[in-house]
C-alpha cells in the first residue's frame, strides 16, 4: 500500500512537472511571437521610411526641374508680353489712322 501511495505522489509530481513544462513552453511561446511581432514592426517601419526617403529625393530630383521650367516659362511670357507692347506702341498711329479711314469710308 506504501508503494502504491508513493507511486501516486510520483504520479501528481510527475504531473505538476508536466504542467510546469507545458506552461513554460506556453510562456516561451507568446514571449517568441510578441518578439516576432516587435521585429516585424520595426522591419515594417524601417521599409517605410526607407521608401519614403526614396519617394522625398525624387519628388526632390524631378520638382526641381519644373520648378525651372516654370520660371523659364514665365520669363519667356513677360519678354512676349512685352515685345507685343512694344509693337502697340509703334503701330498705335497707324492703327488709328486705318480705323479712321474704315469709318470715314462707311
Amino acid at each position: 500500500m506504501a508503494e502504491t501511495q508513493e507511486g501516486i505522489k510520483r504520479l501528481i509530481a510527475a504531473e505538476k512537472e508536466a504542467q510546469n513544462i507545458v506552461k513554460e513552453a506556453r510562456e516561451k511561446r507568446v514571449a517568441l511571437l510578441r518578439q516576432a511581432k516587435e521585429d516585424a514592426t520595426r522591419e515594417v517601419e524601417e521599409y517605410k521610411n526607407t521608401r519614403m526617403n526614396q519617394f522625398k529625393e525624387y519628388k526632390a530630383k524631378h520638382t526641381q526641374g519644373t520648378d525651372d521650367i516654370q520660371k523659364q516659362l514665365a520669363k519667356e511670357t513677360e519678354e512676349t508680353i512685352q515685345r507685343i507692347q512694344e509693337q502697340v506702341k509703334q503701330s498705335g498711329p497707324e492703327i488709328v489712322k486705318l480705323l479712321l479711314e474704315i469709318v470715314e469710308r462707311v
